[in-house]
């Protein structure tokens, strides 16, 4: 399959790039070749079969949407642009999107508190309303919308998408390890890092695509978190790199947050394979080089 992936050269753009790289042809696009150089010409010349959007400009600073700034443009204007180059088209489309386009969740009597950390007592499937937060998740939302316009899309929305690799970029994972590999402390919240997440890496995510369009399932929204063997609080996280490592507290934080995979195993019979705990030894071993 001829894929076209926008976004190649984030964190995990350059993961699934890798993945998906093994079995088919990838034309990576990033900021350099710009998002809105893509028109249907070079679809067609390419022979593209599949789009991929993992361009994305953070804003979660701002609580605020407005228009014409950088969020607007990538995130939303961006998707624009693909809903109208493949209009009339049968090219696959998978917007991906964010938790944040949900808002926090989890409160106090929504955990249980282990010896590990906070585990949730339920986890979050699709038909949860959107509660968008931040510029960010506002943007991603109307993205979302947006991509409905293609009767070829789907959207998959990430909680904490990882890899093995070391990179200047990356999420809290790669950046709190880099912070154990340094030595420490790790400064975390919520009485030291009892809140929870669900890591997932790319090659899952990777593969959980490539299931969908085996399938040919089209309009739909999914929830790709790592399940309930990856649930893990930051604190047990940072513990596996290092148990030694100096945790110091800090106030605030919120107490996690997991998806429920239950559709896209449903309906494309997905589950995820990679243990986050099996790769953190591998991806402290590639940050030390």
């Amino acid at each position: 399959m001829k894929i076209l992936l926008i976004g190649h050269e984030g964190y995990v753009g350059r993961g699934l790039f890798a993945y998906l790289s093994r079995k088919h042809q990838v034309l990576g696009w990033d900021k350099r070749e710009n998002l809105f150089n893509i028109d249907a010409a070079l679809l067609a010349r390419k022979d593209i079969e599949m789009v991929i959007n993992l361009s994305v400009m953070d804003s979660r600073g701002s609580k605020t949407f407005q228009v014409d700034t950088p969020a607007e443009e990538v995130n939303v204007m961006g998707a624009r642009h693909i809903a109208l180059i493949l209009k009339g088209s049968e090219i696959a489309w998978f917007q991906f999107s964010t938790r944040e386009v949900l808002g926090p969740v989890y409160g106090p009597r929504d955990v249980i508190k282990t010896r590990g950390g906070y585990r949730p007592k339920f986890l979050v499937d699709e038909s949860y309303p959107y509660s968008p937060q931040n510029a960010y998740g506002k943007s991603k939302v109307m993205a979302e919308f947006i991509s409905e316009s293609h009767p070829y899309t789907n959207v998959i929305r990430l909680t904490t998408g990882y890899t093995d690799n070391n990179d200047i970029r990356g999420g809290w994972t790669l950046q709190l390890l880099k912070t154990v590999v340094a030595g420490g402390p790790v400064t975390l919240t919520r009485g030291g890092g009892n809140q929870f997440r669900d890591p997932v890496h790319t090659d899952d995510i990777g593969r959980l695509m490539e299931q969908i369009h085996e399938r040919k399932i089209f309009g739909e929204r999914f929830h790709a978190g790592g399940g309930k063997k990856n649930l893990i609080s930051l604190k047990e996280f940072v513990r596996i790199a290092d148990p030694k490592i100096k945790i110091q507290k800090v106030p605030g934080g919120d107490y996690g947050f997991a998806f429920d995979n239950t559709k896209a195993r449903k309906l494309v019979g997905w589950e995820p394979q990679v243990l986050v705990r099996e790769k953190i030894p591998v991806m402290v071993k590639n940050i030390r080089g």
